[in-house]
């Protein structure tokens, strides 16, 4: 498939519904405050049962796209039931969507059963699986999503870069024709690209999401990639990356989480090289990201759905994430007007993908530029991915 031959979203301004997998809530209310965000894509949760399909066929009624994650308690390792396949089948045959999720950051222990988490989440385990799974939804007709990993860099543990790395090195070497397959026929890769606070307006007005290619970032760090950090909002380009290398081809990329996340209290500030934000600066930002990702990402781009629209205004029950959320019991985030407020997305040309897998950042001077390629090129493995495309003059 060509990524124009995917059913694509009419928009890439999205969000993640409700943390929970029913929709208890009353339908119409929240597609209308939805539509007057300009929401084009919506994250939701089913239970394997059908739990939220009459809220996703609404929302599709509305032109409003649903992503369906099939939920499952530790789902790893393993595969979807013949109960969730069934209720897979319906969305595609019903017309309800294809776009779906079958797996949820499998680099983090609590998305496995007691007793089976290694250090590194078993990439090879995970992959052989989401290739059954891949299979049988392509041959319903739907879009199966490569699992979206939590963005860890290199942690030790949960390294979402060396999972990737393994993960997709498994394939090509033993599930080549399989993974192939998929790729070409339907399979999309899901991200959970956060900011975190790796972004900023510069003097002149204009606001930066690039890191770790911004000039703060390769001032301090000349040459870091972004196989070096993730926790950005283009994290999605380490599968990308990969994909292109081993497999050469491109496919559709949604992040059905993360964003810019709400500060509970006080001001969010990890990295202290880049200024903090309040609540105002979640408005802000997320407007910002929304805007910078019509402008600057390729057409492989498709969508953003940020962490959280609510949870216990929409029947779940409290939880470590109830103060993600945008919409509060009582009180909304700035955040709402905000998004409210900016009116229809921008139209026009996507910009073209940069230079072959690697993006070398343009702050990088051209002897900073083949100091670090010279010095990533020690790992055989890599060298294509890590190399720019020398223009033939010919």
């Amino acid at each position: 498939m060509k990524l124009s031959d995917y059913e694509r979203p009419p928009g890439l301004r999205g969000i993640h519904g409700s943390p929970g997998t029913h929709a208890n809530f009353d339908h119409d209310h929240w597609i209308g405050q939805i539509q007057e965000m300009g929401i084009c894509l919506y994250k939701l949760m089913d239970d394997g049962s059908g739990s939220v399909l009459e809220f996703a066929r609404k929302l599709r009624a509305r032109n409003i796209m649903p992503i369906v994650r099939m939920w499952g308690d530790r789902p790893n390792p393993g595969t979807l039931s013949s109960k969730a396949r069934s209720t897979v089948k319906r969305y595609i045959d019903e017309g309800i969507t294809r776009w779906l999720e079958v797996n949820n950051e499998p680099n983090l222990p609590y998305e496995w059963k007691h007793g089976e988490w290694q250090p590194g989440g078993r990439p090879q385990i995970v992959a052989q699986n989401w290739l059954r799974d891949a299979e049988a939804i392509i041959e319903l007709g739907g879009y199966p999503a490569f699992p979206a990993l939590a963005q860890c860099s290199h942690d030790s543990g949960s390294s979402s870069i060396r999972w990737y790395i393994a993960a997709f090195e498994w394939m090509a070497r033993n599930a080549a024709s399989t993974a192939r397959e998929v790729f070409s026929r339907g399979a999309w890769i899901a991200s959970h690209d956060a900011t975190l606070n790796h972004c900023y307006r510069d003097q002149q007005g204009e606001w930066h999401f690039e890191y770790p290619y911004d000039p703060i970032c390769q001032a301090d760090r000349p040459g870091r990639t972004i196989m070096d950090d993730d926790n950005t909002l283009i994290g999605h380009r380490v599968p990308i990356q990969l994909l292109k290398e081993h497999f050469d081809l491109v496919v559709p990329v949604i992040s059905t989480e993360g964003g810019v996340f709400a500060p509970h209290d006080g001001s969010l500030q990890w990295d202290t090289r880049y200024p903090g934000y309040d609540v105002h600066g979640h408005a802000e930002r997320t407007v910002a990201m929304y805007r910078w990702l019509e402008a600057n990402t390729p057409e492989y781009y498709f969508g953003m759905c940020p962490w959280l629209i609510a949870s216990e205004l929409m029947g779940h029950t409290p939880g470590p994430w109830s103060m993600d959320c945008w919409f509060l019991i009582g009180r909304t985030r700035p955040v709402v007007d905000a998004v409210k407020q900016m009116g229809p997305p921008m139209v026009g040309p996507r910009p073209q993908p940069k230079e072959r897998a690697r993006l070398v950042s343009k702050w990088m001077t051209e002897q900073d530029t083949e100091e670090w390629l010279q010095h990533f090129s020690q790992q055989e493995g890599y060298r294509t991915l890590f190399r720019r495309e020398r223009k033939d003059n010919g």
